[in-house]
């Protein structure tokens, strides 16, 4: 019987994965582990192709590709599905590069497609998506969300790691209010004070908060 761990299969697929206890970045130690400073968590994605498992959605968008961790992790369980497509978007050409390269050894070209260029200017083309990852530069994401928000699927998730549970609307010495992902957008506000969306949250070591979107025939109490 085959025991080995999703993460253990994706570092057997591609050899230049080399696991790091989280801690590393932050000085310290951390349960949690990790292939860079700039990807999901390993548990991160772990969880992900869990949950990927479970929802079996047809469409997936992540922005901020980096170096394809968590697209890996995506990749992996809409392959194991047997359907399904992940669009992931960078804008940074030698990461992009090296994330197509890394997509392909872990044979996942028919399942991932790896879109060069500004997020600002994606179109989804028609698509609806039922999970959307954002994971690119932290000032952006709100903007990405508000963008997005029109191409998720009733009864669908959004995500935004390194964002914990006070979505980072908190004054931090030396930094600012709100540093670096900005005052959330009005609209945002709204969606969740209106319950269209239903936010909950993930004590990650970098932060992960997600976001419901309300579908007819939920509970209402």
């Amino acid at each position: 019987q085959n025991t080995m761990t999703l993460t253990q299969r994706l570092m057997e697929l591609d050899p230049t994965l080399v696991l790091h206890n989280e801690g590393e970045w932050n000085n310290g130690i951390s349960a949690y582990s990790a292939f860079n400073s700039g990807g999901v968590e390993c548990e991160v994605g772990e969880f992900f192709y869990s949950f990927l498992r479970m929802i079996k959605p047809q469409d997936v968008l992540e922005t901020g590709t980096h170096l394809a961790v968590g697209a890996s992790y995506m990749g992996m369980a809409l392959k194991d599905n047997n359907g399904g497509h992940l669009d992931t978007v960078e804008f940074i050409e030698p990461l992009w590069n090296q994330a197509k390269e890394r997509i392909t050894k872990m044979g996942l070209d028919s399942f991932v497609t790896c879109h060069f260029g500004d997020v600002a200017y994606f179109e989804p083309k028609m698509k609806k998506y039922q999970f959307i990852l954002l994971d690119t530069e932290p000032q952006t994401r709100f903007a990405e969300f508000m963008k997005f928000y029109p191409y998720l699927l009733e009864g669908g998730y959004m995500f935004i790691h390194d964002l914990g549970r006070h979505l980072q609307q908190i004054e931090i010495p030396t930094l600012g209010f709100a540093w670096p992902f900005g005052k959330l957008p009005e609209g945002m506000v709204n969606l969740m004070k209106e319950g269209k969306i239903r936010p909950f949250h993930f004590e990650t070591p970098r932060g992960l908060s997600g976001f419901y979107r309300v579908a007819q025939g939920d509970y209402k109490w």
